[in-house]
């Protein structure tokens, strides 16, 4: 069987999400073939660099402008879509003809709307009829996510039924399997163990992350804690932000510990008791089946406010908009067991630990069954 996968390279989730799947498939069914098209950069080298900068120029220096073309899409305005759609008739319409026929996939997967948009535009115009299947990647519904000629969508939780009719979703088109993470964020090792292999005290640990670019307040959120001089082990992540981590390995701090870019974030997941981070899909996933309570002290325009909605009204953690509200959720949760094991029994009732198998289950049954053409005009 065939399998195309369709991401962008705007942050770190969509294109891991494509990944993890991918991995699942390989590793456990290894006569499938898989491909990955990171689709801005398939359209455009130059192009894909132009638009990857500039989405990370607006939410960096222009996040106000961001929101509110972010805010104005989330209704009814269709102006933006428009726009959308037109560029990728323009620029996409021609080169995915040609590798949907050289590949001939049975399931197309998008982890990205544009993709997801321009291949519902091919669908629409009898020019395939392949089974397309969408993976949201935050804990939000985007009407650029929804497109009738999607076959499948898959949501992070149940919790979004009800938006169902607003959106017009055809429930039996919903599949709640989660936002697939790496399976190792379902282990649970030893703590006393770790802790020694990693060289740190096992105690009352936070785990500060900006993602994996390490964005966010993390220099301000360091500051708060070392002026309040807190009983708190600091385990913290900068991902491939290098000025920040040579930064902070400057800091001489006995309780400070400083990693760079990491492929252990389950590690030191387990070896904390929360995380101080910006609300990425991923991260939030991530801590999830970690069952590691969330503060939130810095986020993007856009999604990742609906990721922090999402995470209040669930129960799954807390916002701190200043540094004493900071120290009083730190505070709460290392002093206030009940309401700590709150948090942790809501993450244990939300998580979806098996999504990646699901998912993976999912499509491959989905390719068996469904006819598909490709009628290249």
């Amino acid at each position: 069987m065939n399998i195309l996968f369709f991401t962008v390279s705007a942050g770190e989730g969509h294109n891991q999400v494509a990944k993890t799947v991918a991995a699942h498939i390989k590793n456990h069914w290894h006569h499938h073939n898989i491909r990955i098209i990171d689709t801005f950069n398939y359209m455009h080298h130059h192009l894909h660099k132009i638009i990857i900068e500039t989405y990370m120029k607006s939410i960096k220096y222009m996040p106000a402008l961001y929101r509110f073309i972010y805010n104005r899409s989330e209704y009814t305005d269709s102006s933006i879509s428009d726009v959308s759609e037109f560029l990728n008739q323009i620029l996409l319409s021609r080169k995915l003809s040609k590798l949907l026929a050289d590949f001939e996939p049975h399931v197309i997967v998008c982890t990205h709307p544009f993709p997801a948009e321009a291949l519902s535009v091919m669908k629409r115009k009898g020019k395939i009829n392949i089974p397309l299947v969408t993976i949201l990647t935050d804990y939000t519904i985007h009407p650029s996510w929804i497109n009738k000629e999607v076959d499948y969508y898959i949501f992070p939780s149940e919790t979004f039924a009800y938006q169902f009719q607003y959106w017009q979703i055809p429930e039996e088109k919903a599949k709640f399997f989660g936002i697939p993470v790496d399976e190792k964020f379902n282990l649970h090792p030893d703590r006393n163990k770790l802790c020694s292999e990693l060289k740190i005290k096992n105690t009352f640990t936070a785990l500060i992350m900006g993602g994996g670019l390490g964005l966010g307040n993390i220099t301000d959120t360091l500051n708060y804690l070392f002026t309040y001089n807190m009983d708190l082990q600091l385990l913290v992540v900068t991902g491939k932000n290098e000025d920040l981590y040579k930064y902070l390995k400057k800091i001489d701090r006995p309780n400070l510990k400083v990693f760079g870019y990491v492929n252990n974030i389950d590690e030191l997941m387990s070896v904390s008791d929360l995380i101080i981070t910006k609300p990425g899909g991923i991260t939030v996933t991530e801590s999830l089946n970690k069952e590691l309570p969330i503060i939130v002290t810095s986020k993007l325009p856009g999604q990742e406010e609906r990721n922090t909605e999402f995470i209040l009204n669930n129960g799954i953690g807390m916002i701190a908009n200043s540094p004493n509200s900071l120290i009083s959720c730190i505070n709460l949760l290392k002093e206030d067991l009940e309401k700590y094991n709150i948090f942790k029994q809501n993450m244990a009732r939300l998580k979806k630990p098996n999504a990646s198998k699901d998912i993976a289950e999912f499509l491959l049954d989905l390719g068996t069954q469904e006819k598909y053409t490709i009628n290249i005009v």
